[in-house]
């Protein structure tokens, strides 16, 4: 029940909702601050908007994000306010002896028309299924002044039945219908050359030859999953193109690379998109839409995921669709077998994890350097078994910290910000780590400022070692040699195989309910593990000396593409 109210419950839509009940009170009250009330209302309608960003969906339909953007973006939000407002004036100016009710009809019926067009014109059907980000902005530049003039000729007619009858209520009224109709033209204009569009894309996308395709689904926030493999992507010096299945992914990856990002929001799109990109798909997520493009047999499909841990999302069973799993280590491999999910030896291809070879071993420290620990927890994830992060108990594990004398380095995962908990945990953090620095002069570093400063290998390096959780920054920090600790949320989640060169044997872990001050202490002094790091790294990162560590997903991926070479026509049917 509270889902369909989620876009209502927001400030900015509520003051307008509230200040329609306040015209509605007037209006049936037939109060003298009647005008008044309708006239803040339209400002309100007309303002709100405007402080407000234009959203990441939206983002993908309209060319710019300036004051008209952010207008068009708006239309449509105020919609309850204009369908509350509308009804009772109209009511009221039908009811006045001087009135005439055919026009105050017309009046009523153009605001409600141009309310309900805007609203639609707002969603995805306005620009299609289709859409490529070189080629986007030249044809959207119409949508925002199509939008812009709906929702002005919706909100103007408000105080052209507030002032009825009488000469400024029909110049208003004229503005209103001229708005509405030429905003109607634009929209129906463009939906008539939507499939005119489509063509023009894929001629496009046809032209480009890409050699493979890269596939994401997700959620706004997911771009990262791919940014941390481009690099490697274009080392392959091949043409390739990337097909994102939302609108707000489609805005997040088209700022991140000049590549061709197409947006392909149906299966028809889909299916034509692959029908032109060559034999080879790469996925870096196992997103349930994946399945709309394995189902077409004739292309090779590639998964490579965007992290390698022991949380769930690195053994999902859905990976046994594709053709190839390409994983960093042995361990990967095993962590699907270990838990009877059959995929045969042959579908997998370990190829390395390359966004570690910027991780430096050891740090060469000057005699009164102190030493830096990194604090880098995981988030607490959309399912309860995807849950460990340690952020809960990270006021003490920092305690423990700063009480062997270490510098912090506090990095917390970027998605932790979407939970209270989380959000609170952090505060508690950031305030200790004031407090110390204030009292000790010790330079920690965390908050917004480090984020601007230092990616996630620019912690690893300025660290000497680590304490985390379940996630793939273990697995990454292997490739440093340097001492780090896991923080086991839920108990036996690592794997611990007897004579297996586990990260469970390469780690200091504890859980929740140890002495958290002796397992930091542990860490500090690590005066056991170095053997066992070693063995791990080979086992979790591959068999592949640091000299060329890069290289081998790069050749992987130019042999895989030459080799799958698409020939024939893909049927779209």
């Amino acid at each position: 029940m509270v889902s369909p109210l989620k876009g209502l419950l927001k400030p900015r839509r509520l003051l307008a909702l509230a200040l329609a009940a306040v015209v509605a009170t007037a209006t049936a009250l037939e109060a003298s601050w009647l005008v008044p009330a309708v006239f803040v209302l339209v400002v309100a309608m007309i303002a709100l908007p405007l402080t407000q960003p234009v959203g990441p969906s939206m983002q993908a339909r309209l060319p710019s994000t300036g004051l008209l953007a952010r207008f068009a973006a708006g239309a449509g939000r105020s919609s309850a306010a204009m369908w509350l407002s509308l009804g009772t004036l109209g009511t009221a100016a039908a009811l006045r002896e001087d009135g005439l009710d055919w026009v105050i009809g017309l009046v009523v019926l153009i605001g409600g028309a141009a309310t309900a067009l805007s609203s639609f014109a707002a969603r995805p059907a306005t620009r299609g299924d289709l859409r490529l980000s070189t080629t986007a902005d030249s044809v959207s530049s119409s949508l925002p002044w199509a939008l812009s003039l709906l929702s002005a000729g919706a909100i103007l007619t408000l105080p052209a039945l507030a002032l009825w009858p009488g000469d400024a209520a029909a110049v208003v009224a004229s503005a209103s219908a001229a708005c509405a109709a030429v905003g109607a033209v634009l929209v129906l204009r463009r939906l008539a050359r939507r499939g005119r569009s489509r063509e023009r894309v894929l001629e496009h996308i046809a032209t480009l030859e890409p050699a493979f395709c890269v596939y994401q689904s997700g959620p706004h926030g997911s771009a990262y999953q791919l940014q941390m493999w481009l690099p490697y992507l274009e080392a392959t010096g091949l043409p390739y193109v990337i097909v994102a299945r939302q609108e707000a992914l489609f805005t997040e990856l088209r700022a991140l690379t000049d590549r061709p990002v197409i947006y392909a929001g149906s299966l028809r799109a889909v299916d034509e998109v692959l029908a032109h990109c060559g034999g080879t798909v790469v996925y870096v997520n196992n997103a349930a839409t994946n399945t709309h493009a394995v189902r077409r047999y004739q292309l090779h499909h590639v998964q490579i995921l965007h992290g390698d841990s022991d949380k769930a999302s690195s053994r999902n069973p859905m990976s046994a669709m594709y053709d190839e799993l390409w994983v960093a280590g042995q361990a990967a491999i095993d962590r699907y077998w270990d838990l009877g999910i059959d995929i045969p030896a042959q579908r997998f291809r370990i190829v390395g994890r390359p966004q570690v070879t910027g991780i430096e071993g050891p740090r060469v420290r000057g005699a009164n350097e102190p030493r830096v620990a990194l604090y880098a927890p995981t988030w607490n994830g959309f399912f309860g078994d995807a849950n460990y992060s340690s952020l809960p108990h990270g006021r003490a594990i920092v305690q423990a910290l700063l009480d062997e004398g270490m510098t912090v380095i506090f990095r917390e995962h970027p998605y932790s910000s979407g939970s209270a908990q989380l959000r609170a945990a952090i505060a508690q953090i950031h305030a200790l780590l004031e407090a110390d620095a204030r009292r000790t002069g010790r330079a920690h570093r965390y908050g917004p400022e480090l984020f601007a400063e230092l990616d996630l290998v620019g912690c690893f390096n300025a660290s000497d070692l680590a304490v985390t959780d379940i996630s793939a920054v273990p697995n990454d920090y292997l490739f440093s040699g340097k001492p780090f600790a896991i923080m086991e949320m839920q108990p036996d989640t690592l794997v611990r195989v007897e004579g297996r060169p586990t990260l469970a044997a390469a780690a200091y872990t504890a859980t929740p309910a140890d002495d958290i001050s002796a397992w930091i202490g542990a860490l500090v002094r690590d005066e056991t593990k170095a053997p066992a790091r070693r063995a791990a790294r080979e086992h979790y990162l591959g068999p592949f000396e640091r000299d060329g560590y890069a290289d081998v997903f790069v050749t992987a991926l130019r042999d895989t593409v030459a080799a799958h070479e698409f020939h024939g026509e893909l049927s779209t049917e």
